[in-house]
């Protein structure tokens, strides 16, 4: 079976169906999927989504692109949803620099919201954007404060990039976009640690080949794992457990 590490089934194109989408994840090979907070009220929201779903757990935290308009009002309220105990990260936090959201301020929300994961003693979810070198620079000066686990979603970087990370020995989550023609991410996926393999949709976003160009949902995890597993010359029951205790053991899910 699958857990997809990273899902918005409360995004607008999606909302409406997810008791649909949640009753194919048996004939799809997903047992699980952990909902996504990127702003306030998608972080309620995937705590109330987690609530009524024994196979849906949460995530809560802004993301870069409500850093500007966070307040300290706000990491309040997320530490607060962070307790509930269908909670498992932090996040997604992080840095995005491809649009132009105010990266001093980027930086000040990361930074207070990883400080907040220590505290209450919970893994973060990364998002990360051609800020490489900036986010490099806060795992270092933030080292201290990250002693639970990072999870570095949809990574894009380089093989490089995992060795100036490896101080943290993060998990890194793979998509859709592995499955692209025009996007051969074999030679990273092979130079990750096999105990920090992830696998993700990031629905509705990135749906994997053969159904790129439609909406996504978790019930195309297993295009994703298939086209890994290939990647590692492995067969897809062996990805799929070794992608499943991977990610319930960052999640701490029992």
């Amino acid at each position: 079976m699958l857990i997809d590490s990273h899902a918005h089934l409360l995004d607008e194109r999606l909302k409406d169906h997810i008791a649909e989408i949640v009753g194919e994840y048996p004939a799809n090979d997903v047992e699980i999927s952990v909902e996504i907070g990127a702003d306030m009220q998608s972080s309620r929201g995937a705590v109330a989504l987690a609530n009524s779903y024994d196979n849906i757990y949460a995530v809560v935290g802004l993301h870069p692109e409500s850093a500007e308009s966070a307040t300290d009002k706000d990491i309040e309220e997320i530490a607060i949803l962070a307790k509930n105990k269908k909670v498992v990260a932090i996040g997604e936090i992080g840095l995005d620099y491809h649009y132009d959201y105010d990266k001093t301020i980027q930086k000040s929300v990361l930074i207070k919201q990883i400080m907040l994961a220590d505290k209450l003693n919970l893994p973060i979810v990364i998002h990360l954007r051609d800020a490489y070198q900036d986010m490099e620079n806060i795992f270092a000066e933030c080292k201290n404060y990250i002693n639970n686990g990072v999870l570095l979603h949809c990574y894009s970087g380089s093989k490089e990039m995992l060795d100036r990370f490896a101080f943290l020995d993060p998990y890194y989550a793979f998509g859709g976009a592995i499955t692209f023609k025009n996007n051969n991410r074999a030679d990273v996926i092979r130079a990750v640690k096999k105990d920090r393999l992830v696998i993700e949709t990031d629905c509705p976003y990135l749906t994997p080949e053969p159904n790129r160009g439609k909406i996504n949902t978790p019930n195309n995890l297993k295009y994703i794992a298939k086209r890994m597993a290939d990647d590692l010359g492995i067969s897809y029951e062996e990805l799929s457990e070794l992608t499943y205790q991977n990610t319930k053991r960052f999640y701490r899910i029992k």
